[in-house]
């Protein structure tokens, strides 16, 4: 029976804990393994996280040549894992070059070769032990099958939202409130980022000013609402954006318990990426699909080989973010549902069915037994 190690240098994923559905849930995205956990004996495999694998290996419960590697970014327990025999099967890149660009460092420097590799192909070929493998198109799985929220008619619906954590990408500014510590942590971040090459390569590419532009559009119109941590300090922001910001701050909310079943509740879900990356589509945009709601999207310049045009707003062919607003404010019902209706094709596509947590799982499956398809 083939075994599977699932490498991620995340402590919180390690001792299987992924097992458990309710621990996923504190992790977006990670849920695909807690399928794979579930559906073991269905899929003749046996499942353990990196460092579980790896005690198994070396305590003789499993031949290291069994093992099938499936790593995120860069990881300790799957490195020592193919240097004893294990496979290298599957990478796959989740995160944001331009959070995790140490991470990408790595990774591009290594020579640990993977048949396969999910992500940003631009990345992967970057690395001479990478360009080989089989690249594949990212679909960042977000939801269980099934779980998708009902429909809400338009006429409740309010403008817009953005659920996601305030992550400017200066992170964090020298407030008076920042301890010693901190602001320390500050330095040496921005010492590693001046010598990343991978950082220094994409940071001209960072969207956070762009959605704060439009929430600050739409918040002047009172179109919007805001869900997430670290709206209630918005010390990092420039000064002016800041202020803009302090204006609406009615509208800014801490963390929401359900994404989906509050992004319902709204016509448009504001979907901009951490960065314009090729190959780099997070859930923003299929949470916005899986809730019923038009995603007004700017990320990835090659967005249309991912998800159909039709399923959302292009953000960037509007031109400009008075011209996004004013596409906002003044779409009719009819425009709105048959993108809606778009999206919802989509989803209940093969391609589409990837972004589900089974689905996923699936097709890491495939590719460990060699059966998967391009789409």
């Amino acid at each position: 029976m083939m075994k599977v190690a699932l490498c991620i240098d995340i402590k919180q994923f390690h001792e299987d804990r992924l097992r458990d559905r309710a621990w996923s849930r504190q992790f977006p995205g990670s849920a695909w393994m807690t399928s794979l956990y579930e559906r073991q004996e269905e899929f003749g495999i046996e499942v353990a996280s990196g460092d579980v694998a790896l005690q198994r290996v070396q305590t003789g419960q499993w031949r290291a040549n069994e093992v099938h590697i499936v790593q995120e970014m860069s990881a300790w327990h799957g490195a020592e894992l193919c240097r004893r025999g294990a496979v290298a099967g599957i990478l796959t890149m989740l995160e944001s070059p331009l959070v995790a660009f140490r991470q990408v460092d790595h990774l591009i420097r290594s020579r640990q070769e993977f048949r396969h590799c999910i992500g940003p192909g631009e990345i992967f070929r970057r690395s001479k032990s990478l360009r080989p493998s089989h690249h594949w198109r990212l679909a960042f799985p977000s939801y269980w099958r099934g779980s998708a929220s009902q429909s809400v008619p338009w006429s409740v619906r309010s403008g817009a939202v953005l659920v996601a954590a305030n992550k400017y990408w200066r992170e964090c500014g020298w407030s008076r409130r920042r301890t010693f510590k901190e602001r320390l942590r500050m330095v040496r971040h921005r010492f590693r980022r001046s010598l990343s090459p991978t950082f220094q390569s994409t940071r001209h590419l960072q969207l956070h000013d762009a959605r704060l532009e439009l929430l600050e559009m739409l918040g002047a119109k009172g179109m919007v609402d805001v869900f997430g941590r670290g709206w209630d300090d918005l010390s990092n922001l420039p000064t002016e954006r800041a202020r803009q910001l302090y204006e609406m701050r009615s509208a800014l909310h801490g963390s929401c318990d359900d994404k989906h079943n509050t992004l319902r509740r709204y016509r448009f879900t504001i979907a901009y990426e951490n960065l314009a990356f090729p190959g780099y589509v997070t859930e923003k945009l299929i949470d916005g699909l899986v809730s019923g709601t038009v995603p007004v999207y700017w990320g990835a310049p090659d967005i249309a080989q991912h998800v159909p045009p039709e399923a959302c707003v292009n953000a960037v062919d509007c031109g400009s973010t008075r011209s996004i607003v004013d596409r906002m404010e003044h779409m009719p019902e009819s425009e709105w549902s048959s993108i809606v209706d778009a999206g919802q094709e989509f989803l209940a596509s093969r391609r589409g069915q990837r972004h589900t947590y089974e689905g996923f799982a699936e097709w890491i499956v495939e590719m460990l037994h060699g059966r998967a398809e391009d789409e």
